[in-house]
């Protein structure tokens, strides 16, 4: 894995899903040299993206269409892609590294609803934000739903899981208490920043390449 523009960049048999990988990992600055290892991590991707849609579905039509606003409208798939490379150092194929990476998302997915209505965001992702486009209150609900969704599949992945993600999504939300609040008298402001950045961003891209390895075998 390198940064874009060194190297010649992945070729080969991976064909058209090689060409649609090399954008996908573009859009991260990145792009994967072996083919195969493009491959494995694109076919992860892949499943990935059908079982969000298929996570977030509910019995209201409703709340399924605002669970899969910010779904549909795209991202990055950082987190699963974490998820995906961690695996390769066991067997990516497990069926419980699709489930992790969903599991992963869901809870960053999440946070973005309840971000957007903190930060009173008109436009997510391109598209306008749910608070913008309901309202605060049902962009707060939703971003509760998919955090129980997330609960839910991370309970069929066992008790460690859980608790992990239970553990991640507590340092997550310090983190994002810390930046609220703002510094404290006396507080360094650098050492204050990186903590909130520790806790509301890489506690949950460390616990995704977890996930990998461990449900990677």
């Amino acid at each position: 894995m390198n940064p874009a523009g060194e190297g010649t960049g992945a070729t080969g048999s991976g064909g058209r899903r090689s060409r649609q990988g090399a954008g996908q990992f573009g859009a991260l600055g990145l792009y994967l040299a072996d083919p195969r290892l493009e491959e494995s991590v694109l076919s992860v991707l892949d499943d990935v993206e059908t079982e969000l849609r298929a996570s977030v579905a509910s019995a209201d039509p409703f709340v399924t269409e605002a669970a899969r606003h910010l779904v549909e409208a795209g991202g990055k798939r950082f987190r699963p892609l974490l998820v995906a490379l961690g695996a390769q150092f066991g067997d990516p194929t497990a069926p419980q590294v699709v489930p992790a990476a969903v599991v992963m998302e869901l809870t960053h997915l999440a946070t973005l609803y309840h971000d957007d209505v903190m930060d009173e965001a008109a436009v997510r992702r391109g598209a306008p934000s749910a608070n913008s486009r309901w309202t605060n209150s049902v962009a707060i609900l939703v971003g509760d739903y998919l955090f129980a969704r997330a609960a839910d599949i991370a309970a069929d992945l066992g008790t460690e899981a859980v608790r992990l993600q239970a553990r991640t999504f507590s340092r997550l939300v310090h983190g994002q208490i810390a930046e609220t609040v703002g510094p404290r008298p006396g507080e360094d402001p650098v050492a204050h920043y990186l903590q909130v950045i520790a806790g509301k961003t890489g506690s949950l891209i460390a616990t995704s390449a977890r996930f990998g390895g461990m449900f990677g075998g």
